[in-house]
């Protein structure tokens, strides 16, 4: 028999197995139930809410976001002076070293509870085979031993060996770890999923039983799909998630959309006016946490961009986004100051490189673009000419360009990662 803990995970996702279905405008008053509730304490009992919330939700728009820098600056006045006890105990996570603006959010058992269903309901969409054995290469919040697995059924499924890696390591050892524990998932990074397969297609290794790669914290393109499913013969699944609020988006296990997780967030996409983007429009991801009442996040500003998607044809009435663009830093200007999303293709770079391990893109003035390239040997003029005709041909406009050719790795920003295009330039926030 579960524990007390599983139980209401299993129960909270059999419930969520039923509301998936439901409409979305029915979704949408569940939402609004949920939120006068949400606003109502938080005006009562957070004193940074009191003069800023309206004493209803029809005045939503005017409600003012919430940003990283107000989480740090306000960090004491957004706590709750009281909770709900049946939220149970409360923790703080501290996330975003990598934007300089690290903050510290509270969080309560019972938002960890829609997280860990969320994260069962991505399993059972994806119909993955409980027994399987995962490899988990990420950075990690506490020491892992790469010897010793765990499981990764949550405690509500039993499975089979969940092995952890910290991002940091080298990609030679990461793959020799690969080799060693034989998975059949592997969860990582985007840019490190994109260096584990050039290291494996020049040394022609393989991952015989590997059946999916699960893909979080980066910006996954259509190449990159392509690439896993050439590389290594298999599909990639993606998951939107940030520390702050949880699980936000899950892969539809028909459509490939991301569907927002309603149940426990309200997911706003808004346009430069502040304004609801349409199907197809690009704008800002803003999140409300419908169940945070420890500190209440509401229209918190993510710094992330997406696309707003269509209704799903699966059936399921959570609504959609069709893909996640990435960071507000992730976007480059124009030689004319004109922001857009650079639609570079790495996987073509090492066709004039062939041995390229990584690269980035800093944007460090309007017409100006320096390239790091980390290869074993410094490449030719030629192929550095032809480089640049495709990174000119991918961005659509002419730069100048500086290169810094070096052998280590590119290092690892505070969260574990590194950006493949940064701008230092100054962007709205």
């Amino acid at each position: 028999m579960p524990g007390t803990r599983q139980a209401a995970i299993l129960a909270l996702l059999l419930q969520m197995e039923s509301s998936q279905w439901l409409p979305e405008t029915a979704l949408r008053e569940r939402q609004s139930m949920q939120l006068r509730e949400l606003l109502a304490h938080a005006r009562r009992h957070c004193r940074y809410y009191r003069d800023r919330l309206p004493a209803d939700a029809t005045a939503w728009d005017a409600i003012p976001l919430l940003t990283r820098h107000d989480l740090q600056l306000h960090f004491d006045a957004l706590l709750a002076d009281r909770y709900p006890q049946a939220h149970g105990k409360t923790f703080d996570i501290t996330t975003g070293g990598s934007t300089g603006e690290p903050v510290t959010v509270r969080r309560t058992q019972l938002t960890q509870l829609f997280w860990e269903a969320a994260t069962l309901r991505d399993h059972l969409w994806q119909r993955r085979d409980f027994s399987g054995t995962m490899a988990i290469i990420r950075q990690f919040g506490r020491a892992v031993d790469p010897a010793r697995p765990g499981r990764w059924g949550g405690g509500v499924f039993r499975s089979g060996p969940a092995w952890h890696l910290p991002i940091s390591t080298d990609v030679d050892t990461q793959l020799r770890w690969l080799q060693s524990v034989n998975p059949e998932i592997l969860l990582t990074y985007p840019p490190n999923l994109s260096a584990l397969m050039a290291r494996m297609g020049r040394k022609d290794i393989m991952l015989p039983r590997l059946r999916e790669v699960r893909m979080i914290s980066g910006t996954v393109t259509s190449a990159l799909r392509q690439e896993c499913q050439a590389a290594l013969g298999v599909p990639l699944t993606d998951l939107y998630s940030a520390q702050e609020v949880g699980v936000i988006g899950l892969q539809c296990p028909d459509s490939g959309l991301l569907h927002l997780q309603s149940e426990h967030l309200l997911v706003e996409v808004l346009d430069e006016r502040g304004q609801p983007c349409r199907e197809g429009e690009v704008g800002q991801v803003v999140v409300t946490d419908l169940h945070n009442f420890a500190m209440p996040l509401i229209r918190y500003a993510l710094r992330d961009w997406a696309e707003r998607g269509p209704a799903c044809s699966c059936g399921r009435g959570l609504p959609t986004l069709r893909s996640i663009k990435g960071r507000t830093r992730n976007m480059a200007f124009s030689p004319d100051g004109k922001q857009f999303w650079p639609a570079l293709e790495p996987h073509r770079f090492r066709q004039v490189i062939p041995d390229l391990r990584q690269y980035q893109l800093l944007q460090t003035a309007y017409d100006a673009i320096t390239v790091n390239l980390v290869c074993r040997s410094s490449p030719s003029a030629r192929q550095l000419r032809m480089l640049q005709g495709m990174l000119t041909e991918a961005l659509g406009h002419t730069y100048r360009w500086a290169w810094q050719i070096r052998e280590n790795a590119l290092p690892l920003t505070a969260s574990g990662k590194y950006e493949e295009f940064m701008s230092l330039l100054s962007h709205p926030e």
